[in-house]
């Protein structure tokens, strides 16, 4: 929760604390507090385990959060079906615990996540998907507030609303690797360090010189051997505030100890060649225990939250539209 500042005029410290944190007393005792609505939509086949890396992160806070859990309308439908059947959906989970999009196309988010989706086309409009998350990114356009899309959703992301295109590396970038933060105007990795490492786990890839080109997004964070990690669609508001209107996030820092070890042995299935992911075993020996580097860089989706609970309006009719007050900055 942020740090509330008794003056009667503008202290020092709310200009120099990183933007993120701090709050004046006038605004503070008129805030409206609500939970923060989130939606997930979860096209990942371990559902349980995507629940669990994200949820762990999303609730990081002091904040209330709704999560509601969501799936494509086609996915929905298979998983309602008498005859489905699946190794990754024990005891009914989905059908349990999930609704269709169509179920919550009506309301308003203060927050969408979609996850990634082991799918390998190079040109994400080939997917068999695309036509159904066109129609969501459609939708989010009017009824979220911020939306964060992650890995596969990252892409596809770049692609429906910047007409940016990926490509495919000629081997899968796998392991954990160094980043650097370039940029970040809304404080997305607030608190981080200027180097740190992500778990990357993908074959597709993008042209750095594309994203930086566009106008609008900034590219918050890249590594040597991943290109852009991290890119940021920003929008300022009240005073000239920047909250990120979208989050396109194409590594994991969400990731398990084990998830890079889990997702090694499934590629070696298919492919038996498979590089031993970088960085990730002690002396690249797969059969020693790796260790965890990583997991402060999930604090990612804490700095999301908080972003999205300074910037929100308390009315959700009003979203996608920021907050508004009579405040002077």
């Amino acid at each position: 929760m942020p740090v509330i500042l008794h003056s009667h005029e503008m202290h020092p410290f709310l200009q120099t604390s990183g933007g993120s944190g701090t709050i004046e007393l006038e605004r503070a005792v008129q805030q409206d507090c609500r939970p923060l609505e989130i939606a997930v939509l979860n096209l990942m086949a371990d559902k349980q385990g995507t629940e669990r890396q994200l949820a762990r992160w999303l609730g990081h806070t002091p904040l209330q959060i709704n999560l509601t859990f969501a799936a494509t309308d086609g996915y929905m439908q298979g998983v309602r079906s008498p005859s489905f059947n699946s190794t990754n959906d024990p005891s009914g989970h989905t059908r349990k615990f999930y609704k269709s999009w169509s179920e919550i196309k009506q309301d308003k988010f203060d927050g969408l996540l979609i996850t990634g989706v082991n799918l390998l086309e190079p040109d994400v409009t080939c997917e068999a998907l695309w036509p159904e998350i066109q129609e969501i990114f459609r939708w989010s356009a009017s009824n979220v507030f911020s939306s964060l899309f992650l890995c596969w959703a990252a892409f596809a992301g770049l692609r429906y609303f910047h007409e940016i295109e990926c490509f495919n590396q000629p081997a899968k970038i796998l392991g954990i690797f160094e980043h650097n933060i370039l940029s970040d105007e809304a404080n997305l990795l607030f608190g981080f360090p200027d180097r740190f490492p992500v778990p990357i786990g993908r074959w597709q890839s993008l042209h750095g010189q594309n994203v930086a080109k566009r106008d609008g997004l900034e590219v918050v964070s890249s590594s040597e051997e991943g290109g852009p990690f991290l890119v940021s669609e920003n929008v300022r508001y009240r005073g000239g505030k920047v909250y990120p209107r979208r989050v396109f996030m194409l590594n994991h820092p969400e990731y398990d100890t084990e998830s890079i070890r889990h997702e090694y042995a499934r590629d070696l299935l298919t492919w038996p060649n498979a590089h031993v992911p970088a960085n990730y075993f002690p002396g690249d020996d797969v059969q020693k225990q790796p260790i965890n580097v990583w997991r402060h860089a999930g604090n990612v989706y804490v700095n999301w939250v908080k972003t999205i609970y300074e910037a929100t309006p308390f009315d959700l009719d009003r979203i996608p539209a920021p907050i508004q007050d009579s405040i002077s900055f």
